[in-house]
């Protein structure tokens, strides 16, 4: 399956995780960056060049309007914001579709629909390279601080991390590393398909599971607690990433 690759920029959490949890439930997109202002999106735009852009405008010190006008190749860019005055000077700058918060899912998938019908017409018509069929994210890893060093954290090797107040304990196949972050900050930077936050002091990887007994999911010999709160929404992305279409009852 082709796949398009995403990135979000907005400095509400929620909105990020809300656009995450869409995405998640269409098999051919892919997020490759989640960033909480335009600045860090900037290089994440330069460095890993998207399919599609989802983009607040209001944000502090760099509106989503000025990082389009800073940006020589733009991606598809779909617009998310709570506000409607923007909506002509955006379609200037070639916004595909302007969505008004809160974002519905159906309404959020005819934006998706659109920009994937201008990605293939461009390809199309300029013989672009069409997007890989790829599952990992396209740099499939991250560094903390951890120990007087800086180590090198790979994705698919995370187990689960768990919050332990200013720091968090990252746990991989063979080490256990803590390292002073936030829960909110590794959100932004793990691949958004590949990790769930299952509760407020836990994220885990979805390709590790073992089991799910009850409000309990099984990680090798870890036991780690789904909250009520989070158990529908969780349930549902495994639906969706496991059987696409075709769900199951549970």
């Amino acid at each position: 399956m082709k796949k398009y690759t995403c990135i979000i920029v907005d400095d509400e959490i929620l909105a990020r995780e809300l656009m995450a949890n869409h995405i998640a439930k269409i098999p051919y997109l892919e997020i490759i960056a989640s960033c909480p202002d335009a600045i860090s999106a900037k290089l994440a735009l330069q460095q890993l060049q998207p399919d599609i852009l989802f983009l607040d405008i209001n944000m502090p010190e760099l509106t989503g309007i000025e990082l389009l006008r800073m940006l020589h190749k733009r991606p598809a860019t779909i617009i998310t914001t709570a506000y409607s005055e923007h909506s002509v000077e955006g379609y200037e700058l070639e916004v595909l579709d302007y969505i008004l918060k809160p974002i519905e899912f159906d309404r959020f998938f005819k934006a998706v629909a659109k920009a994937v019908e201008w990605i293939d017409y461009r390809r199309k018509s300029y013989n672009e390279p069409a997007p890989a069929n790829i599952n990992e994210p396209a740099i499939p890893y991250f560094f903390v601080k951890a120990d007087y060093k800086i180590i090198k954290v790979i994705f698919d090797e995370i187990l689960f991390i768990e919050a332990l107040q200013k720091y968090v304990r990252i746990q991989t196949k063979t080490e256990r590393i803590i390292s002073l972050m936030s829960m909110s900050h590794l959100e932004d930077i793990l691949p958004a398909g590949l990790f769930f936050r299952i509760h407020r002091s836990y994220i885990i990887n979805l390709d590790k599971i073992d089991s799910i007994e009850g409000n309990i999911i099984h990680i090798q010999k870890h036991e780690l607690p789904l909250s009520k709160a989070q158990r529908e929404s969780f349930l549902e992305l495994l639906r969706s990433r496991t059987f696409g279409e075709h769900k199951p009852n549970w």
